[in-house]
C-alpha cells in the first residue's frame, strides 16, 4: 500500500501552453492583422461602458488585450475508462498526440461516492469513466504524472482534490505546489438529475463552501471549476439560463465564503467557469461575451472586487455532447469543429472538443486524435487565434449578447428572490430545465427543429464506426485488488481517521483535512463520503443498501 516512487520522466512530457505559440498573425493570403479591431478613436462612452477593448473592464470582448497571441488556450482531451492503469495508458496517448492538458472523468460510482464493491453498482464500474475508489488507486492512475507540472482537470466534484492532496502529501509535495483543477459544484449533481438522495442540498452546498475555502487557502495553483454549467446545459438550460443558474450558485457560495472571513479577491481568481459550446454558433459567441460582462460587473459592483483577476473570468469549455447524433456519427466532426470555433471566437481559456463517436462508445484513440487536430487546425490554419473578439461590433452578435444578458438577469432575479437552495429543493430549477427540454423534443418531433441524420436528411446505409474496446478483466482485477486493500489495511487507523472526520462534520469544521487524512489511511471514497453523510444527518449509503461498518460515537 506504499506509494510508488515519483518518477517524473516516464510519462510523455506535457506541452506547456505558454510555449505553444500562434504560428501566424497574417491572414492566409498575407494581410497582417492587429491583435483586435475596434471603433475609431477608442469608441464612445456607451462602447467603453458595455464592451470596451479586449482586456478592459467589463471584459466583454476578452479577458486579455492580445488573447491567444499572448497565450494559447489549453487544448484538452478527455480520458477515463476501466481501471486506473487503463486510463493512464489513455493519458499517455493524449499527451503524445499534442494535448496541453488532460481531462479525466470518473465513472458514475466514483462520482457518487460509491465503492466498486457496492452490491448495486457492479455493471457500472469503469463503464463511463475511471474507477478511483481509494488513494492507492489514485496513485496507480497518476503513477508517472507530475502533479506540479501536468495540467490535469478532473470531471469530478467530490474527491478529485482531496485524493490529489493526499497523494501529494504521500509524495512530500507541498499543497501549494500542486496544479490542476476540479469541479467543486456539488449542487449541479442534484440539478443534473441525480436527485437529492445522492447529494442532499444542504450537504452539497456545505461541501462546496468547505472545498473552495480550503483550496483557496492551501492550493492557490489549483483552479476551481465552478459553476459546473456544462451539465446544466446538457440537462436542458438555455444560454441565458446557464448564466442565471450558474451565477446564482457562484453568488451564494461567495456570500458564504465572505461570511467565513474571506474576501472576493481571495476567491474569484481561483474560479474557472465550466461552460459548453452548443450548436448555435452566433448565440454561443454572444453567451460567452454576455457571461464575461455579467461576471465582471457582479464581482466589482456586488462583491467589491478590486483585483482585475477577480473580474477577468476564466472559462473552461467543452463542446456539447448533447448536440451529437447517433445517426451518421461522422457528421459530429463538423458539429464539434463549429462549436470549438464558437468557443474560441467567444474567448475561452481552455477547450475540449467532443469526439465524434461519443454517442456510441467511450472515445476511441482515432476519435480523440481528430478532436485534437480540430483545435490545431482552428488555431494554425483557420486563424481562430489571430484576433481577439473577431465578431465584436457585429450588429447580430452585439444584439444577442445584450439579449442573453437581459434574460439571464431576469431569471437570476427569480432564483435569488426565492433563495438558491430553496429553488433547488422545491424543484424550480429542474422544472425550468425540464420544460425547456420538453419544448426541444416537441420541436424535433414536429420538424420545427432539424438535426441532420436524426429527423431529416437521413441515410439508410449509415455506418456505425468501430467501437472502443478495453479488457473487462482489468476492471474485475481492479475490484478484487480493492477488496484485498480493504481487508489488509490498518483497520484501527481507518477507524480513527473516520471518527475525526465525523466529529469535524458534526462540529461544522471544514471537512477537507479530515477527508485527506482518511484517504491517507486507505479509507475508501464510499466509507469517507458515507461518514460525511452521517455527520450531516443522512444515511451512510445513499441507496440505503449498506450499513456503516464503523462504530462512530
Amino acid at each position: 500500500m506504499n506509494a510508488p516512487t515519483d518518477p517524473r520522466t516516464t510519462a510523455p512530457a506535457p506541452l506547456d501552453p505558454q510555449e505553444v505559440k500562434l504560428s501566424r498573425t497574417a491572414t492566409w493570403s498575407g494581410i497582417e492583422t492587429p491583435a483586435f479591431y475596434g471603433p475609431a478613436g477608442g469608441g464612445d462612452a456607451d462602447y467603453r461602458a458595455k464592451q470596451a477593448d479586449p482586456g478592459q473592464y467589463p471584459f466583454t470582448r476578452g479577458s486579455y488585450p492580445q488573447m491567444y497571441r499572448s497565450r494559447m488556450w489549453t487544448l484538452r482531451n478527455i480520458v477515463g475508462y476501466g481501471s486506473p492503469e487503463d486510463t493512464l495508458a489513455g493519458i499517455h496517448q493524449s499527451l503524445a498526440g499534442g494535448s496541453t492538458g488532460i481531462n479525466i472523468v470518473f465513472d458514475v460510482p466514483t462520482q457518487q461516492g460509491i465503492d466498486p464493491d457496492h452490491p448495486a453498482f457492479g455493471m457500472e464500474v469503469g463503464l463511463e469513466g475511471c474507477s478511483v475508489p481509494s488513494l492507492p488507486d489514485m496513485e496507480r492512475l497518476m503513477a508517472d504524472i507530475d502533479v506540479t507540472r501536468t495540467d490535469v482537470a478532473w470531471h469530478a466534484t467530490l474527491f478529485a482534490y482531496t485524493l490529489t492532496a493526499a497523494m501529494a502529501k504521500r509524495r512530500d509535495i507541498p499543497l501549494d505546489q500542486i496544479q490542476g483543477s476540479h469541479m467543486p459544484d456539488h449542487l449541479q449533481q442534484t440539478l443534473s438529475g441525480w436527485g437529492t438522495h445522492v447529494v442532499p442540498t444542504d450537504l452539497a452546498h456545505r461541501a462546496t463552501v468547505d472545498c473552495v475555502e480550503f483550496c483557496v487557502l492551501n492550493s492557490p495553483r489549483w483552479a476551481l471549476g465552478m459553476p459546473q454549467a456544462y451539465d446544466l446545459r446538457e440537462r436542458g438550460a438555455t444560454p441565458a439560463a446557464e448564466i442565471a443558474f450558474g451565477m446564482a450558485i457562484v453568488n451564494k457560495t461567495m456570500e458564504d465564503l465572505i461570511a467565513r472571513g474571506l474576501h472576493v479577491d481571495q476567491v474569484a481568481p481561483s474560479i474557472a467557469w465550466v461552460s459548453t459550446s452548443d450548436i448555435d454558433f452566433f448565440e454561443e459567441v454572444g453567451k460567452f461575451r454576455a457571461l464575461r460582462r455579467m461576471w465582471a460587473t457582479t464581482m466589482h459592483e456586488r462583491f467589491g472586487a478590486k483585483d482585475a483577476r477577480s473580474m477577468r473570468l476564466r472559462m473552461a469549455c467543452h463542446t456539447s455532447g448533447k448536440s451529437l447524433v447517433f445517426q451518421q456519427p461522422i457528421n459530429n466532426i463538423t458539429r464539434a469543429a463549429l462549436q470549438s470555433f464558437a468557443a474560441l471566437c467567444g474567448g475561452v481559456q481552455s477547450l475540449e472538443a467532443c469526439t465524434y463517436d461519443e454517442p456510441i462508445c467511450i472515445p476511441t484513440e482515432e476519435a480523440r486524435e481528430i478532436a485534437t487536430r480540430t483545435q490545431q487546425i482552428l488555431a494554425h490554419e483557420v486563424g481562430a487565434a489571430r484576433v481577439a473578439d473577431p465578431l465584436g461590433g457585429s450588429y447580430y452578435v452585439e444584439a444577442l449578447t445584450d439579449r442573453i444578458e437581459t434574460d439571464a438577469k431576469a431569471l437570476l432575479a427569480q432564483v435569488e428572490d426565492m433563495g438558491l437552495l430553496n429553488a433547488v429543493e422545491n424543484g424550480f430549477i429542474e422544472g425550468w430545465m425540464d420544460a425547456a427540454n420538453l419544448r426541444f423534443e416537441e420541436e424535433l418531433e414536429a420538424g420545427e427543429r432539424l438535426q441532420v441524420g436524426k429527423n431529416c436528411f437521413q441515410s439508410a446505409d449509415s455506418k456505425t464506426p468501430p467501437r472502443f474496446a478495453f479488457n473487462p478483466a482489468n476492471t474485475q482485477d481492479h475490484i478484487a485488488r480493492f477488496k484485498a486493500m480493504k481487508r489488509d489495511r490498518d483497520q484501527a487507523a481507518v477507524q480513527a481517521t473516520l471518527q475525526r472526520l465525523y466529529d469535524d462534520v458534526r462540529a461544522g469544521r471544514n471537512m477537507q483535512p479530515g477527508m485527506i487524512d482518511a484517504f491517507l489511511a486507505s479509507a475508501s471514497i464510499g466509507e469517507t463520503w458515507g461518514v460525511v453523510r452521517m455527520g450531516m444527518g443522512q444515511a451512510y449509503d445513499a441507496y440505503r443498501t449498506l450499513e456503516c461498518p464503523f462504530a462512530l460515537t
